[in-house]
């Protein structure tokens, strides 16, 4: 699909999102961006974004493919705390996720959006949004992204000690609060009220709006299979292959590469555990390797494992040119659900790639030709190691990656399923 010269924009969208999609500076805001782009530039249509801020969004940034954006006030400490006890405590309705996103000055602000520009399609990103778009009068679209109890489930089953429920919320209270409320029962018992919660939102959400958004066909389809209709599809995220081109990759000796924001609980956990579980197996044989983190966010303590060997990046300019210096990408990911865009973003640009099958989830590259997964440390330890080792072997797999990119993970089949999603 290409771009439209000369728009005449007739149907307008409202989207309602818990943050700027732009810029492309994570796995979700790319999926953003590229949503919103596409939405305008290919689709022709009129788009309107409300948008919730988080820490570094800059609104004056706003691309012109965004006809209009509106910033929308978050919910008080006094709020949060009111929401969380009468919605998730008291009553049972909503999941924490939904309760610490919800005020009425901000349901105000978009009603009168709604008002004004008489949207054709309402689109509200995450369950965190969907709660502002289930009443309009018009097609109500929950892009979900994933089933994300499936990823507190997930978690709740492997990493029971790095479990933060309460997000950035947990700031906000006294210090001895938040020792009361991480203390492990009491946490283990908000995690698993909150996946229960979620899965009962998610499934009404399903069945309140006209359509639900998955970027996995396979939880599109589970999830039709749960509430007994065909209401929910896959938009499949994609990667801008001119921007991630193939490359010769590895030129700084044996570094090995992970890239994501470190304050996302799946990516921190991954960190963590390969450099304590997986990493020491391939000093042994590979004594000069380092282990590059690549994104922000990383906590006082998981800096701490920094070493000679181990190095955080923080946020970066531009994340190819630290992806280049790698010879192999890791995403030894223990829990998590939907798609991981740094695996596409890697295996882009030719990096060879060992994942485990949670990292692999969803893609369906061939395992041993256009990378490698590996569950067990050992087996994970001797991957990478086997590619450091073997230039041409470690090219191959790259090259392989590269192509199985370029013929199936591209943004032109995000577009035509939104327009099939609309009609």
């Amino acid at each position: 699909m290409g771009v439209i010269e000369n728009i005449d924009k007739k149907h307008t969208i409202l989207f309602v999102m818990p943050r700027l999609p732009f810029p492309a500076s994570s796995g979700r805001k790319t999926s953003l961006y590229h949503y919103c782009r596409i939405l305008t530039e290919e689709l022709g249509y009129r788009l309107v974004v409300a948008a919730f801020l988080e820490d570094g969004d800059d609104p004056a940034l706003k691309p012109n493919f965004i006809d209009r954006l509106e910033v929308l006030p978050g919910a008080s400490g006094k709020e949060k705390i009111k929401n969380i006890l009468f919605d998730s405590v008291l009553k049972k309705k909503k999941p924490m996720q939904v309760s610490l996103f919800w005020n009425t000055r901000a349901k105000a602000i978009i009603d009168q959006l709604v008002l004004e520009e008489q949207p054709d399609i309402v689109i509200g990103d995450m369950v965190r949004s969907t709660d502002y778009i289930k009443d309009i009068n018009a097609l109500r679209i929950a892009d979900l992204d994933d089933r994300i109890s499936l990823r507190y489930q997930r978690q709740l089953d492997s990493d029971l000690d790095g479990i933060n429920p309460y997000g950035t919320f947990i700031n906000t209270v006294p210090s001895f609060m938040q020792k009361v409320m991480l203390f492990k029962p009491i946490k283990s018992y908000v995690i698993k009220t909150e996946i229960a919660l979620l899965k009962k939102y998610e499934l009404e959400i399903g069945r309140v709006c006209d359509r639900t958004v998955f970027v996995a066909t396979q939880e599109a389809q589970d999830f039709n299979q749960e509430i007994g209709t065909k209401k929910a599809c896959a938009v499949p995220i994609g990667v801008d292959t001119d921007y991630f081109s193939y490359r010769e990759t590895g030129n700084e000796g044996d570094v090995i590469g992970f890239l994501g924001a470190m304050s996302v609980a799946h990516n921190e956990n991954a960190v963590r555990h390969f450099i304590e579980d997986i990493f020491p197996d391939i000093l042994d044989k590979n004594p000069n390797t380092k282990f590059m983190i690549i994104g922000g966010g990383a906590s006082e303590k998981l800096k701490k494992l920094s070493s000679e060997h181990v190095v955080f990046t923080g946020r970066v300019p531009d994340v190819r040119d630290y992806l280049t210096k790698c010879k192999v990408f890791v995403c030894p990911m223990t829990f998590g659900s939907g798609i991981k865009t740094k695996n596409l973003e890697a295996m882009s640009i030719g990096l060879p790639v060992v994942t485990t099958s949670i990292g692999a989830e969803n893609i369906d590259a061939k395992n041993n030709k256009e990378w490698i997964i590996a569950d067990e440390n050992k087996e994970f330890a001797d991957s990478v190691c086997q590619l450091l080792n073997h230039e041409e072997q470690r090219v191959k797999f790259g090259r392989n990656a590269a192509e199985f990119i370029r013929n199936n993970w591209t943004w032109e089949k995000a577009g035509v399923t939104f327009q099939d999603l609309f009609s």
